[in-house]
């Protein structure tokens, strides 16, 4: 069995594959304060519940953009499974050129997420992550990641206004009935989702122009993708998979 884990800085994606197919997935708030021991007693909890143990993993591969739990969550993997994981980076070999002016400084969850977009699709593709940042990028043939776009996520968005503003208050993640807001809930859910949805539209069209390709399939992904993304009419494919597959194709070419 694979183990596949995204360290996200809000949260922790975690999945199972056996023969290819994803049999168990969880999604747990991201602790950075948390200790090594803290995070066993955690997965082992997990994989009680659904009759697993850390001897059942053949491999582990890590993406995570948190370095400090990068080691604490490798060390617990190290010390209880029965495989060393890979954490992925730059020199891990995963079939996606990085043509950026540093490759070096790529996050691993783009990575994941141009390896299972254009695995996904096989052609230029634009995948758009909604996460805690919102991420727009550009992957070309024939598997070449070409650049991408980072705003802040809708709900880093929406915190900060409601941080900021007395009189205003926390939203549900959807559209209001029109775009002409009747009350304030209304008039924010025009402004923040509506136009965190506009700006993303528009990110995306830029990107189909400078790519100048016949073909452009776009897929959302991330942690908000099913509740925002069909919405717009944008996207060819909403797969909440995406980064899981990514790192579950790149482990297959290791």
């Amino acid at each position: 069995m694979l183990l596949a884990l995204d360290i996200g800085n809000t949260n922790i994606v975690m999945g199972i594959s056996h023969n290819g197919d994803w049999v168990h997935r969880w999604r747990i708030q991201t602790d950075a304060d948390k200790t090594a021991d803290e995070y066993y007693v955690l997965f082992s909890n997990l994989f009680t519940e659904s009759n697993l143990s850390f001897s059942d993993l053949d491999q582990i591969i890590i993406s995570s953009v948190v370095p400090q739990l990068t080691q604490t969550i490798n060390e617990v993997l190290i010390n209880y499974a029965d495989t060393t994981p890979l954490v992925l980076n730059g020199d891990v070999e995963t079939g996606i050129i990085l043509d950026t002016d540093s490759p070096d400084t790529v996050g691993a969850d783009l990575i994941a997420d141009a390896v299972g977009g254009y695995a996904l699709v096989e052609s230029d593709c634009i995948v758009v992550d909604f996460g805690t940042a919102t991420t727009v990028m550009a992957v070309e043939q024939p598997g070449k990641l070409t650049g991408v776009a980072i705003c802040a996520g809708l709900k880093v968005t929406i915190d900060a206004l409601v941080g900021k503003a007395a009189q205003l208050s926390q939203i549900p993640l959807e559209p209001p009935p029109q775009v002409i807001g009747q009350n304030t809930m209304e008039a924010m859910q025009s402004g923040l989702v509506v136009g965190h949805l506009c700006m993303v539209e528009g990110l995306v069209g830029r990107m189909e122009k400078e790519l100048e390709a016949n073909s452009i399939k776009v897929i959302a992904t991330g942690g908000l993708a099913e509740k925002i993304g069909p919405y717009t009419d944008i996207f060819d494919v909403i797969d909440p998979m995406l980064t899981l597959d990514g790192l579950q194709t790149i482990m297959n070419r290791q």
